[in-house]
């Protein structure tokens, strides 16, 4: 029982975070959008390659 707790945890977390990876790219169009119409810089935010969850910009 404790393996299927984890497996549909596990399996939750991974639709979680493609939810979130979706909405932030919408996000992140929107932005590009309206920063290249304002004629602003566009920042770069790049994934930490050993630890995927952690972002910086």
């Amino acid at each position: 029982m404790k393996i299927e707790k984890r497996l549909l945890h596990t399996q939750f977390q991974d639709w979680l975070n493609l939810q979130v990876a979706r909405h932030l790219e919408a996000q992140a169009a929107k932005f590009r959008v309206s920063s290249s119409l304002d004629g602003a810089e566009t920042m770069q935010i790049k994934a930490h390659t050993p630890d995927a969850d952690m972002v910086h910009a």
